[in-house]
């Protein structure tokens, strides 16, 4: 999606945020739940709201973290509420935020966290967005997009609270823990409606509550975008109260680094699957009508690598070759360059390529019935006797089944932007000359 007119409240380009984003799952048997969304903060490190995960600090065999954007599925190793954390009798969530530590791969290891600036201004009616894949946007998309919604800061929830904000974005059960933006970065997180806690007496679900992104300090959450700081305080505060809460900031300052290294230690055991590198022998845009392809990818973890190119429902196994099931080793560079002994061509239209990882060669995609008898030279060879969605459905299940053995994520193949070159004219004098060689 490109922006051709920046909105007020709206990041430049918010599908740049699409690895860092996820859902919050809750399995329960075959049945499974979204009940919020997370963010990417750091490496190996997401955020979400307290209430989301409050039930899963102690275990967390029954919580999920699913990335739309690829569909990949994550374990949670461990739940951490802020220390803060807490419910009032009136049924209010005070410093409702918590982190996830998630053993990362593929394009999320890859993706950058969300960009955080702290002690930002924030002033009453400003623009603000919140980014996130609704719950509605459904299980399965091939090029799935975040949505950005847009709405106005409210201002505090209480007088001299400077962490629990108001906002109006239109925001809906399981949206919990979306991040909220201003023009730039990361500013809130969306913790929930108003209208169920009585002793706010705010009876309507168009008034919001979020956490400014401050709290995430106690958490050991570090900034990662720097920018000139204003002079003023947050939303104009008294000399006095400006005081107090550079007091307060120091103090958590202090504590997130004290916790930086818990956190660093978190991070040492890297993932049973490592990403996979994916390059072609042309820049994507480079190619010429017809051109052959040739593909190539390089694992850092033994692991099964299978390549499919999906055309609606229509699913052909690129990689390997039928009935084969090949260990890939760390360091390998493997070449696909036919299916078959047919070259894979670049078309105007560029193909879509699903790679999915496996861990295990127990977990078996295909079926022999899956599999089409086609001849060599057949521009059918490799096409297979299942579904998109039933392939999908595979995928899911062994996911579900245990997310870190295996990984998956569609992506565009090279689009042929350049006519094909015209076949060279034979001059006379090579004719003749070939005529002597005959």
């Amino acid at each position: 999606m490109e922006y051709q007119h920046k909105t007020s409240g709206v990041p430049e380009n918010p599908d740049v945020f699409s690895a860092a984003l996820a859902n919050v799952i809750r399995l329960d048997g075959d049945k499974e739940t979204i009940i919020g969304q997370a963010w990417k903060a750091a490496p190996n490190l997401l955020v979400t709201c307290g209430h989301v995960v409050e039930t899963f600090a102690s275990s967390t065999k029954s919580l999920q973290i699913k990335f739309p954007a690829s569909g990949n599925r994550y374990a949670v190793r461990e739940v951490r509420l802020h220390p803060s954390f807490g419910r009032q009798p009136d049924q209010l969530v005070t410093f409702d935020a918590g982190i996830l530590l998630v053993d990362l791969a593929g394009p999320e290891r890859e993706s950058p966290a969300l960009p955080i600036t702290y002690s930002k201004e924030l002033r009453n009616f400003q623009p603000l967005s919140a980014i996130r894949y609704p719950v509605h946007l459904g299980q399965y998309s091939s090029t799935p997009a975040p949505l950005a919604q847009l709405g106005r800061m409210l201002g505090e929830l209480r007088r001299n609270d400077n962490y629990h904000i108001l906002h109006d974005l239109a925001l809906a059960s399981g949206d919990s823990g979306s991040p909220i933006f201003d023009d730039t970065s990361v500013v809130a997180m969306h913790c929930g409606d108003t209208a169920s806690l009585p002793g706010l007496n705010l009876p309507t679900t168009s008034i919001r509550l979020a956490l400014w992104v401050d709290a995430l300090k106690e958490l050991g959450v570090e900034e990662n975008l720097k920018l000139v700081r204003p002079k003023t305080a947050k939303l104009g505060a008294s000399p006095l109260l400006a005081f107090i809460l550079s007091a307060v900031i120091a103090f958590l300052i202090a504590g997130g680094l004290l916790a930086k290294p818990m956190f660093d230690s978190w991070t040492v055991a890297p993932p049973p699957i490592m990403p996979v590198t994916v390059s072609f022998n042309k820049p994507r845009t480079e190619y010429f009508d017809g051109e052959p392809l040739i593909i190539q990818f390089r694992t850092r973890s033994d692991c099964f690598v299978h390549l499919f190119e999906i055309d609606g429902s229509k699913v052909t196994l690129v990689y390997p070759m039928a009935g084969n099931q090949v260990v890939a080793k760390p360091g390998e560079t493997v070449t696909i360059k036919t299916i078959g002994d047919r070259p894979i061509g670049v078309n105007k239209v560029p193909s879509k390529f699903l790679w999915v990882v496996l861990l295990n060669s127990r977990d078996q995609l295909l079926e022999d019935s899956d599999r089409k008898q086609g001849k060599q030279g057949n521009e059918n060879i490799g096409l297979l006797n299942i579904s998109t969605d039933e392939l999908m459905d595979r995928i899911d299940r062994i996911a579900k089944e245990d997310p870190q053995r295996i990984l998956h994520v569609v992506m565009d193949g090279p689009v042929a932007t350049k006519p094909a070159p015209a076949p060279e004219a034979k001059s006379s004098a090579d004719s003749s000359q070939q005529d002597q060689v005959q």
